[in-house]
């Protein structure tokens, strides 16, 4: 490699780029994220003694902007007895969940088996208001909780309306896993027949995931999906302006979820009915430690009508799968609930899907994340081998010619027609494909796109330690290098040491001198440049996509090294033939 003036200067620049990198995300939201907090887009929070169950008829479907023509009795909060029994706690051991007996929801929910970023407590979901009954203004008394034998959670309340009285019955319970399940009672204790409209259940809420796991802040997957009663699935991306994300006619579904990159809410009906879907409008907003603002995602199911009689009672249930997006978990909860699990774009969302399945079906077998992204890597090379060895042979024979092809160019330069006529007949008296070496690269561009999308979206290889790498998902640092001062312009004071980036970095340049390249010298000096840029943009790579992409560089290595070997030996058997 030649360190002409030029290529000093573009590694000066290169560098100055990879010491500001993190002052680069940090920029463009990409650093990792503190504990988040809510912040309202409407008016403030009720206070202590009133709840906060707000009328259904914020539906998306209303034409009113900002819902401000509802009448004000409508928009009103209902008010509440003022001693309330406590909160209690309940789950299984993949749930810790906080029932609010002000609200009658489940108001937290951590996940015991997900730790945030730091490994300090499990990750959580606050101000969840999962299961909350939104209905018309009342007054609410008489609130009980009690606790079943069976670690169900029972409340009573009595709310009291205008036009009479209804006692609301909710029991909660948890299923295996991440399954919730709340069952609903409403009877009309009054004198007179109650007309309840516009009623909602709330179906679950969910922000950025990076907004309350403290992660670093990669690619966006915040979105709503459903599927309708025709069975068509829709899927909305939950950054879209409000006209955009909003239904100006609210379908009926059977079933809609919230999700970030590794969590999602899905609402059904227990008894497979379809509902009519129902959004919080407007949105809430959640911002991170950088002050940047993200739409928090809330759903719900509005309910039908109901005309209650003196002593009459609807009853229905709602359940939830809240929890790590698994296609499995989520395929058994609801009909094309996998859907959900969004790992890329188009076909390579399936092709990404397939991968995990071999990942998980490895690592049932080997019992090692990182072992089995090993073995992946050799899997999907090995498949390409055959491939790969024909590209490297033509790139060699194209080498071999390129003293032919300049002649060939000097001779015919004033005659593009003969000139290109001359090279097809070299190309085919040397058997050289023209394609042959750019083929093989061009078919392994959606596998590793699809294993990019796999391995950055595998809720699995979070804080699975492999090696030195302590988190599949993240950087392997090992360690910082401290500069004893603090660059002003990029706000660094240490260098983080990832040694799978720089091996990686290292086995490209071995590859690429390795490689027989037929280019002219400005090409040749971009793709020694190349290993660098790719050092600058991928340093902070997860370990995951780093491990794989060593293996895959190693393999190349050694299948180079085998072709070159060949190829002197019959080399040399043809020369001993000759003489």
């Amino acid at each position: 490699m030649k360190f002409d003036k030029q290529t000093i200067i573009a590694l000066a620049v290169c560098m100055i780029l990879m010491l500001a990198w993190p002052s680069i995300c940090r920029r463009f939201g990409w650093a990792p994220a503190a504990q988040d907090k809510v912040t309202e887009e409407t008016a403030g929070q009720a206070p202590a003694a009133e709840t906060e169950n707000k009328t259904a008829d914020t539906d998306a479907g209303e034409k009113t902007p900002e819902n401000s023509e509802k009448p004000a009795a409508e928009k009103a909060v209902a008010e509440v007895q003022s001693v309330i029994p406590d909160d209690c706690r309940f789950g299984n051991a993949y749930l810790d969940m906080t029932f609010s007996a002000r609200t009658g929801a489940i108001s937290k929910i951590s996940f015991t088996k997900h730790g945030n970023n730091a490994r300090t407590e499990p990750v959580a979901i606050n101000d969840a208001g999962l299961f909350e009954l939104i209905i018309a203004r009342g007054h609410v008394s008489d609130i009980t909780v009690t606790r079943n034998d069976d670690g169900s959670i029972e409340s009573t309340r009595i709310i009291t309306l205008p036009q009479g009285k209804l006692l609301l019955k909710q029991i909660f319970t948890v299923e295996k896993d991440y399954i919730i399940n709340c069952s609903y009672a409403l009877t009309n204790i009054g004198s007179k027949p109650l007309e309840l409209n516009n009623s909602v259940v709330r179906g679950g809420s969910m922000a950025p995931w990076h907004t309350f796991s403290g992660d670093k802040f990669r690619t966006m997957s915040h979105r709503l999906d459903l599927m309708t009663g025709d069975g068509d699935l829709k899927d909305i991306d939950g950054d879209e302006d409000a006209e955009d994300y909003f239904f100006a006619d609210p379908p009926m579904v059977k079933w809609a979820s919230v999700s970030s990159k590794y969590f999602c809410s899905v609402l059904k009906s227990a008894d497979g009915k379809d509902f009519r879907l129902w959004q919080e409008k407007p949105r809430k907003t959640v911002t991170d430690a950088r002050e940047k603002e993200f739409n928090l995602l809330t759903i719900g199911a509005k309910l039908p009508e109901m005309k209650l009689q003196p002593g009459s009672t609807a009853e229905f249930t709602f359940s939830t799968y809240t929890g790590p997006k698994s296609g499995d978990a989520l395929g058994a909860f609801a009909p094309k609930g996998n859907q959900v699990l969004h790992l890329a774009w188009g076909p390579l969302n399936y092709l990404a899907r397939f991968l995990m399945w071999v990942l998980n079906l490895l690592f049932s077998i080997c019992h090692s994340y990182g072992v089995s992204i090993i073995i992946l890597t050799i899997l999907v090379r090995a498949a390409f081998y055959p491939l790969t060895s024909k590209g490297n042979e033509s790139m060699r024979k194209m080498q071999k010619v390129q003293p032919l092809f300049k002649e060939l160019k000097e001779k015919y330069k004033d005659d593009p027609q003969l000139l290109n006529q001359k090279m097809t007949e070299l190309y085919r008296k040397e058997g050289i494909n023209p394609l042959a070496g750019c083929l093989p690269i061009l078919l392994q561009i959606p596998i590793f796109f699809a294993l990019y999308a796999m391995l950055d979206n595998a809720i699995a290889l979070r804080h699975v330690s492999f090696l030195w790498a302590k988190n599949l998902a993240a950087a392997d640092t090992v360690f910082s290098i401290p500069l004893g001062f603090t660059l002003p312009f990029a706000n660094i004071s240490a260098i983080p040491i990832n040694p799978l980036v720089l091996m990686m970095t290292a086995l490209m340049v071995v590859q690429q001198r390795m490689t027989p390249m037929s280019m002219d010298p400005a090409q040749k000096k971009m793709m020694v440049m190349m290993p660098v840029i790719m050092l600058l943009f991928l340093y902070d790579l997860p370990s995951g996509l780093t491990l794989y992409w060593t293996v895959s560089n190693i393999f190349s290595i050694i299948q180079l090294w085998l072709q070159q070997k060949r190829n002197r030996a019959l080399q040399a058997a043809g020369n001993g033939q000759g003489k």
